[in-house]
């Protein structure tokens, strides 16, 4: 389980796209379900542990103008909305241009445990209980400053990242 958080981004587009696709809301296109086909991915060479991200827009783009589509269907449309825009200027402030504006869709794990992905924003700890079982530890990591709706939306949509099989 740990290893999709550090070595395989490709994964998601194949594995995630159909939920994302039936939670989009009434009248947003499959389209906007699309995932990024550009990024960067690291693995340490022993120990296993490993992060990635896909990679946005060589240039600038302002808030106005952004949107997080695949956030719409992974999380929902107020979450999405707050991570695209409402909260992209604190973030740059704190962490620049092109942390703020070029890099999404990461990913890493320090292995065997904690994993995170940022955006969805989770943190997952995997706590083997045997040769074929695995327990998942999910916590929802939501700035502060959120609105209590965007919350909700994000405790709901990693909840969804679950299904009665296991992880989607």
């Amino acid at each position: 389980a740990a290893e999709q958080f550090c070595s395989d981004m490709y994964h998601a587009p194949v594995s995630h796209v159909s939920p994302t696709i039936a939670a989009l809301p009434d009248g947003v296109p499959a389209e906007f379900a699309k995932w990024p086909d550009t990024g960067m991915q690291f693995r340490a060479t022993t120990g296993g542990h490993g992060t990635g991200f896909f990679s946005g827009p060589e240039k600038f783009i302002p808030v106005e103008e952004r949107e997080d589509r695949l956030l719409l269907g992974l999380i929902g449309p107020q979450a999405g909305k707050y991570y695209a825009r409402e909260s992209r200027e604190a973030c740059r402030e704190r962490l620049g241009d092109a942390r703020a504006d070029r890099i999404n869709g990461a990913h890493m794990t320090i292995f065997p445990s904690p994993s995170f992905l940022p955006g969805v924003q989770t943190l997952r700890a995997w706590h083997p209980r045997g040769p074929n079982e695995i327990e998942v530890w999910a916590v929802t990591v939501v700035d502060k400053d959120a609105p209590p709706e965007v919350k909700e939306e994000y405790r709901l949509g990693v909840m969804r990242t679950f299904s009665v099989g296991g992880m989607l």
